[in-house]
């Protein structure tokens, strides 16, 4: 079956030697374009501790996202607790819920500052 009397060899891979009657690589055995790696900075930069988002909020808008969470948070645990509540409970709270919306958009700046057009880079 087997043709070749080379065991192979024609499918094996020739050696790195160059062949006579080609050109020869200029770097051949050199670093290329994937061996650079750049120099370690050696800069002390640490980044600074993150500050709770709540510190630096005004109250209105604390208050505000307060009430609209907490009631969509008490529409959705209430009918699975083993109490039952009065009618006016549900009411109640899309109350509380639309109070907190309203307290953020009123704590919306009114006027654009600066003239930009918004675009960040």
């Amino acid at each position: 079956m087997n043709k070749r009397p080379d065991n192979g060899a024609y499918y094996r891979r020739k050696a790195s030697q160059p062949q006579p009657g080609r050109p020869v690589p200029k770097n051949l055995g050199q670093r290329g374009p994937r061996d650079y790696s750049p120099a370690e900075a050696e800069d002390e930069f640490r980044p600074p501790n993150p500050t709770s988002p709540v510190a630096g909020a005004k109250p209105g808008v604390v208050i505000g996202a307060l009430l609209a969470l907490g009631g969509i948070l008490c529409l959705v645990v209430f009918p699975f607790l083993p109490v039952s509540f009065p009618g006016w409970t549900t009411a109640a709270l899309i109350g509380v819920i639309l109070l907190g919306l309203v307290v953020l958009f009123l704590q919306m700046p009114s006027k654009r500052s600066g003239s930009d057009d918004g675009a960040r880079v």
